[in-house]
C-alpha cells in the first residue's frame, strides 16, 4: 500500500518546520506543494503542484504531501482522504496562522470561532452575528474578503478591538492591532488573518423568544407565541437557510429565526414603513446581523431576493396566489408555511398547497390566562389560526 505524508509546512519559512516534517521532505520520492512553499524542497527532489493532486494516483513510493499551515484547519486533507480512502495517509501537523495570529493577540484559541472567506463566500451576517456572539472570532482573508472588509463591516463597535497579521513568517510580515474603524478603507497583503476580540460578547438569553421579549406598536400585528412556536416548527429551518418571512409585521417570525439560526440568511418583506422600522428595532434589540428589511409589497420584492429554502407567508396584502406562483416557478425546492385568520385566505391557500408534496394542515386555538385583579384571573382565547404548510420542487432537493 502506497504511504501519503500529509505535511504541514508552518507559515512557509523554513524555520517554522518541524524536524518530522523536515525529515518526511528528505526521505520523500514526490512531494506535492503550493509553489510559494518549493523554496523549502531540497534541490533535486521532484516536485508537483498541489493543485495537480489527482496525479497522486500515478506516483509510486513515499509521496508527501506538503501544505501551509496546519493540516488540519482549511486544508486539502478532507478532498484526499474522500478521493483516496484506502491510503495509508499520516498526517503530520504544522503551526497555524490560527496559531500565530493568536500568539500575536496574547489569547487562546481553544474558544475561538473560525471563519474563512478565503477562496471561499461568506455572509456579511455569518461574520457579523460570529463576532457579536463569541470572544474570539478568527477569520481566514483574500483579497475580496479581506481585513478591510471586515473591518468595514465590524464599524464602529466599541467593544471590539482586531489584530490584523498579513505574510506570516515572512520578511515582510506586519501585524497591526487597534479598533476596526482604524483599518476601514486599508490595503493588505494577501495572505491575511484577523482576529476579532470581543470584551463583551452577546449571549441570547433563550433561543425560543416569548411576545414579552419583543419590542411592540399597538396598531402593528405580531404573531402570538403559541402560534409561532407551531409555525417555527412546520418551517423546519436548518442552520444555513435561506428563509423569506413574507407579511413579516413586527418581524417576531424574522427575529425568532434570526435568534435560533445566526447563519441563516433572512429577509423580512413588509409594506408598511412602521412595521419595517420595527422590525428593525426588534433586530437590533437581539444583535442579529442576518436580519435584511425590504420595506416593499411582495411581488415587487421577490426579483431582489436570493432563491430561498423556506417561506413563511403571514400576510400577502392579497398577492397569495401570485407570490405562490412565483416561488413553484423557481423551479428549487422550497417549504412553504402560510398562517391564514380568514377562510378567504384559508381556501385560496388550500386551493394551490394542496397539490404539493407533504401538505399537512393544523389549526391552532390557543387559549392564555389574563390577570383581571389581583385575585382574579381568567382565560381569555386567542383568534384560531389555519396553518398550512408543503414544500413545492421536492424531488430537486435530493
Amino acid at each position: 500500500m502506497r504511504e501519503i505524508i500529509f505535511a504541514g509546512a508552518g507559515m512557509g519559512d523554513f524555520c517554522h518546520l518541524t524536524p518530522e516534517v523536515r525529515d518526511a521532505i528528505d526521505s520523500a520520492d514526490v512531494v506535492f506543494a503550493d509553489n510559494r512553499l518549493f523554496g523549502l524542497i531540497p534541490d533535486g527532489k521532484r516536485i508537483i503542484d498541489i493543485m495537480a493532486w489527482w496525479n497522486i494516483v500515478h506516483e509510486e513510493g513515499r509521496v508527501v504531501m506538503l501544505v501551509s499551515g496546519d493540516p488540519g484547519i482549511f486544508s486539502l486533507l478532507p478532498i484526499i482522504k474522500k478521493h483516496y480512502p484506502r491510503e495509508n495517509i499520516t498526517v503530520l501537523p504544522g503551526i497555524s496562522s490560527l496559531q500565530a495570529v493568536c500568539a500575536h493577540a496574547g489569547e487562546t484559541w481553544h474558544d475561538a470561532a473560525i471563519l474563512s472567506g478565503h477562496g471561499r463566500p461568506l455572509k456579511p451576517g455569518v461574520f457579523l452575528n460570529t463576532a457579536e456572539r463569541n470572544r474570539i472570532t478568527v477569520l481566514f482573508c483574500d483579497s475580496n474578503i479581506s481585513p478591510s472588509w471586515a473591518c468595514e463591516k465590524l464599524g464602529n463597535m466599541s467593544n471590539v478591538d482586531v489584530v490584523i497579521c498579513s505574510c506570516l513568517g515572512a520578511e515582510n510580515e506586519t501585524v497591526l492591532k487597534g479598533k476596526p474603524k482604524d483599518f476601514a478603507g486599508h490595503k493588505f497583503p494577501s495572505p491575511s488573518i484577523i482576529l476579532v476580540r470581543n470584551k463583551s460578547p452577546y449571549n441570547p438569553e433563550r433561543l425560543h423568544l416569548r411576545d414579552r421579549d419583543f419590542l411592540r406598536e399597538p396598531d402593528i400585528v405580531m404573531t402570538n407565541e403559541s402560534v409561532r412556536s407551531v409555525i417555527m416548527s412546520r418551517l423546519e429551518l436548518s442552520p444555513d437557510s435561506v428563509f423569506w418571512d413574507i407579511g413579516a409585521g413586527s418581524g417576531s417570525i424574522s427575529v425568532s429565526a434570526g435568534n435560533e439560526f445566526p447563519f441563516a440568511d433572512i429577509h423580512a418583506v413588509e409594506c408598511n414603513p412602521e412595521a419595517a422600522d420595527l422590525i428593525s428595532r426588534n433586530a437590533a434589540k437581539f444583535h442579529l446581523h442576518n436580519v435584511t428589511i425590504h420595506n416593499s409589497r411582495a411581488l415587487e420584492a421577490i426579483g431582489d431576493l436570493p432563491v430561498p429554502s423556506h417561506v413563511f407567508i403571514g400576510g400577502s396584502d392579497g398577492e397569495l396566489s401570485g407570490i405562490l406562483a412565483k416561488i413553484s416557478a423557481m423551479n428549487e425546492a422550497v417549504r412553504v408555511v402560510v398562517a391564514c385568520v380568514t377562510l378567504e385566505t384559508f381556501t385560496e391557500a388550500y386551493g394551490i398547497l394542496r397539490e404539493w408534496e407533504d401538505f399537512e394542515a393544523v389549526q391552532i386555538s390557543a387559549v392564555a390566562s389574563k390577570t383581571l385583579a389581583p385575585s382574579l384571573t381568567m382565560m381569555k382565547a386567542n383568534n384560531p389560526v389555519m396553518i398550512l404548510s408543503a414544500e413545492v420542487n421536492k424531488s430537486l432537493a435530493s
